[in-house]
């Protein structure tokens, strides 16, 4: 019973960890976080923008330029282990019908 109790205790602590070692990567890449919303992370380069939304360990991103929509999926792919499921058509109850794309 220890064992078992343990490792559910330990799992308390890994959403923390998670969002610990995003946000310093996000941090890292030149992405800020939302003051007012804490799961939103925005990166403005010259005229354009991408809007990354972080819900537990999934991602949804929007951006301006494919380019800097491409490089920010291939680095981020590069770090961390995700696999990309295309554009997303339906999250939360809501149907999506612009170019958001997800990461999971």
């Amino acid at each position: 019973m220890y064992k078992l109790k343990k490792v559910l205790c330990g799992l308390k602590q890994a959403p923390r960890a998670w969002y610990t070692c995003i946000d310093g990567y996000f941090h890292n890449f030149g992405i800020i976080r939302s003051k007012n919303e804490a799961t939103l992370y925005i990166k403005g380069e010259g005229n354009h923008i991408l809007h990354i939304y972080l819900y537990v360990d999934d991602l949804i991103y929007m951006g301006s330029d494919s380019i800097l929509d491409n490089k920010f999926k291939t680095d981020f792919m590069n770090k961390f282990e995700m696999k990309d499921l295309g554009l997303m058509r339906y999250f939360l109850g809501m149907v999506w019908y612009d170019e958001l794309y997800y990461l999971s």
